[in-house]
């Protein structure tokens, strides 16, 4: 089965965050994030529109909550990352393709984009 990932890395502070996002046309989907290189939270499974995580953060003030919200959408998934309440921006995006559920590309396999191509198709000039 051939898999679409689409990455999206947000710097907080001295942490880098990843949120991995992957799906078939066949209704597979899997996500994950990552904290330093690290797999934090992941989930996958069938016909899923809608994912969200929630991890605890220590702030400058305190502690905080990260919370990382995605939903799939005509024109692609948006993802929605917060940090106590304050959105907080992606730094870069990044994309990759492969077969296999449930599985992920090398660290090397994701290909740095300024928009995902995956659904350019959708989009008329």
């Amino acid at each position: 089965m051939k898999i679409h990932g689409q990455r999206w890395r947000y710097q907080l502070a001295n942490t880098e965050l990843y949120v991995d996002n992957a799906f078939s046309w066949f209704g597979w989907a899997q996500e994950r994030a990552l904290v330093n290189g690290k797999m934090v939270q992941s989930a996958g499974g069938w016909l899923i529109f809608r994912r969200s995580f929630k991890e605890s953060w220590l702030t400058p003030t305190g502690d905080g909550e990260l919370t990382i919200a995605m939903h799939s959408a005509a024109s692609g998934i948006v993802v929605e990352v917060k940090l106590g309440g304050a959105v907080i921006e992606h730094e870069e995006l990044f994309e990759a393709t492969w077969h296999g559920r449930g599985g992920w590309p090398s660290e090397l396999d994701w290909n740095r984009t300024e928009q995902f191509t995956i659904f350019n198709f959708l989009k008329r000039d």
